[in-house]
């Protein structure tokens, strides 16, 4: 872990505890889709949270939908940006990218 701070203030991490009563869910999982053409303004940022635990289907249903958005505006590429987690490098999400990019091509 890496951060920055000034030499006159001591760095502090602290670890939160959630309540044992608490009903709410530990983390929230959002994938989002910016999307970027030339000579036009940038429009909103698209999202998609899951409800209960991010899973590959989840994030190849959010795929198609980003896919075909962007085709219906003619826009022909998307630039994936993930972390490492286990939906979004699972073989069911490569085999989908993989399928779709052989289909679009």
């Amino acid at each position: 872990m890496h951060t920055w701070t000034t030499a006159a203030t001591a760095l502090r991490l602290v670890e939160k505890a959630r309540p044992p009563d608490d009903s709410d869910p530990k983390a929230l999982a959002c994938d989002g889709l910016l999307v970027r053409a030339l000579l036009t303004p940038p429009e909103p940022l698209w999202l998609r949270f899951a409800v209960g635990q991010p899973v590959s289907a989840l994030t190849t249903q959010f795929l198609a939908w980003g896919c075909e958005h962007l085709a219906a505006r003619g826009l022909r590429a998307l630039l994936l940006v993930w972390d490492n987690a286990s939906w979004h490098t699972s073989q069911r999400v490569r085999i989908w990218i993989r399928d779709h990019n052989r289909q679009v091509k």
